[in-house]
Parts: C-alpha cells; sequence; structure tokens
C-alpha cells in the first residue's frame, strides 16, 4: 500500500507529530548534556536542540488548536518568541517564572531565519535543565490537547 504525498505530509504536521518531535528534541539536548561536557562556546547544537525542542512544543499546541501549517509558517516561521506569545495568546498557562527566563534569553538565538551563536562566558558549562524543565512543562500541559485533536 502507497502513503500519498498528502497524507504523509498530513501526519508529518499534526499535533501529534510536532509533540513527539519536540519530545525528541528535548531528549538530544539533555542526553548532548549528560553524556558529554563540553563546554558552552562549543555547545551550540544542544541549546539549539533544546529551542527546537520547545518550538516545536508550542507548534504541536497552536496545530491542536486549529492554527494550519501555513497559518505557522507565515505567522511564526522559526521565532520562538512568536510561537510563545501565540500559544499564550491561545491558553497555553505561562511558563514558570524560573524556566521562562531561560526560554527567554535561548529565544534571543532562535530567530525567525536562523539560530544565532549563544554568547556565554569562557569556560562555563551548559545549564540546559531550565529549557528542558520549560519543555517539559510545555509537553505535559498540552498531551489532553493533543490526544483531542
Amino acid at each position: 500500500m502507497m502513503i500519498s504525498t498528502t497524507d504523509n505530509e498530513a501526519r508529518r504536521t499534526s499535533p501529534l507529530a510536532y509533540w513527539r518531535y519536540g519530545h525528541d528534541y528535548l531528549r538530544i539536548a539533555h542526553t548532548l548534556c549528560r553524556q558529554h561536557r563540553i563546554p558552552c562556546a562549543d555547545a551550540q547544537v544542544a541549546y539549539h536542540a533544546a529551542a527546537q525542542g520547545i518550538e516545536f512544543s508550542l507548534k504541536a499546541f497552536l496545530r491542536a488548536r486549529g492554527e494550519t501549517v501555513a497559518e505557522l509558517r507565515t505567522g511564526i516561521g522559526r521565532s520562538l518568541l512568536k510561537a510563545l506569545a501565540r500559544s499564550e495568546a491561545q491558553g497555553l498557562p505561562r511558563i514558570p517564572a524560573p524556566w521562562r527566563a531561560s526560554v527567554a534569553e535561548i529565544a534571543l538565538c532562535h530567530q525567525d531565519a536562523q539560530f544565532v551563536y549563544l554568547v556565554a562566558p569562557e569556560g562555563t558549562f551548559p545549564e540546559l535543565d531550565p529549557l528542558i524543565g520549560a519543555g517539559i512543562f510545555v509537553l505535559d500541559t498540552i498531551a489532553p490537547d493533543v490526544a483531542r485533536h
């Protein structure tokens, strides 16, 4: 049996698919920081993966609330700030303060067109727990919306 391109695209961009992408990216970021002690200056992949995980999680919520892929692409693009603002406008509870500050910081790097290098003091190591916590908060919060969809 062959799956049509339309069916494949619908499955790939469903709320559940975005939820899984968010979960996978957050898990990758967590694993990178736990298994490899890499200084912040060289750990941009971990930051990018965490930011991407949060972005996909927010887009899962928005898809579950009825936004189309086209609306996400034109209205949000890859901007973490835009995705967070739109999600909160659609009823997502605010990310708790300790994690929200980390999301705001990484959102400055996770821009619409690219991921910009995160400058960190020399010799420091990534502390991604607040970003992972924020992502898990979003995933847990939106799970009922995603399941209903």
